[in-house]
């Protein structure tokens, strides 16, 4: 008997790490296309880092939907303050990145990869060029977290 729950929980664990891969991969596949359509920059470093806490570790407060989405509209939205206001040297990135943090945890909406997201904006001088590609990004990729999720709940449990 306790061979055969081991045996279904490797199981179980090959399963999810599986959908945790197909999940990132249409998530990232769809920004892609999207993307390509619009002729347009959407594949950011830290969507890489969203999609491993969206497809990984879905019950993390990190992966809340809320938490992904206003972490990243915090930092870019701080990210392009600093550019548009500062001379975006090492000092007002710094405070800047703070700010973000502290934005973050004040709101309850606590995302590490937007503190990333913060650093491309400010190192990439993006600015609010960001804002609608961003947008969209974090829309597709939530949207295919949840609809996986929903699926991994109805044939996993």
């Amino acid at each position: 008997m306790h061979n055969t729950d081991h045996t279904k929980k490797r199981l179980l664990h090959i399963a999810e790490s599986i959908i945790a891969g197909v999940g990132a991969l249409l998530g990232l596949s769809f920004i892609g296309v999207i993307a390509q359509s619009a002729n347009t920059m959407m594949l950011i470093a830290p969507f890489g880092a969203t999609a491993v806490l969206l497809f990984s570790a879905p019950n993390s407060p990190f992966s809340n939907p809320w938490n992904v989405f206003g972490g990243y509209l915090i930092s870019t939205v701080i990210g392009a303050i600093v550019l548009t206001y500062t001379n975006a040297q090492w000092l007002p990135i710094a405070i800047g990145l703070g700010l973000v943090i502290m934005l973050m945890h004040g709101f309850k909406v606590i995302h590490p990869p937007a503190g990333a997201n913060f650093l491309i904006v400010t190192q990439g001088h993006l600015s609010f060029y960001l804002m609608e590609p961003l947008i969209i990004g974090l829309i597709t990729l939530l949207i295919v977290a949840m609809s996986i999720q929903r699926i991994k709940k109805k044939f996993l449990t």
